[in-house]
């Protein structure tokens, strides 16, 4: 996996992908579409980072792709499957929105908000409550 971290800050990574998750609602409600897709791609990777240290005490230090390897045993098949078809939609853009000229639309900023929404939801849900 990676980089050791006391199992008790999984909630400062729960906080951050919380924060962005509202700043990625709040661009996309304001058509500030390249914002929104940033803010969901980290709102999704801070959201698995604090699952993984609450579970393992540890935060996947390899590429993002391979993070929801990471946590694989602590999910049952569904909740991975799921979270590894919302993850790899934000993936899928992060690239293109973060280093590329391509601007990102509307409908793209829509859906990366709703995949964040599901994986900051379901990573919640299997933390305790903070």
């Amino acid at each position: 996996m990676g980089n050791p971290v006391d199992k008790r800050l999984y909630k400062n990574y729960l906080q951050k992908a919380e924060e962005m998750l509202e700043v990625a609602k709040h661009a996309s409600d304001s058509s500030k579409n390249n914002a929104a897709v940033v803010s969901s791609i980290h709102c999704a990777i801070n959201a698995l980072d604090a699952f993984a240290v609450f579970y393992f005490g540890e935060r996947h230090g390899g590429s993002h792709e391979s993070a929801l390897d990471a946590i694989k045993s602590a999910l049952s098949k569904s909740e991975f499957d799921d979270l590894s078809k919302q993850f790899g939609g934000l993936i899928e853009l992060k690239n293109q929105a973060e280093y590329q000229p391509d601007l990102m639309s509307s409908r793209d900023a829509s859906n990366a908000v709703k995949r964040a929404s599901r994986i900051f939801s379901k990573v919640k849900e299997k933390l305790p409550e903070i």
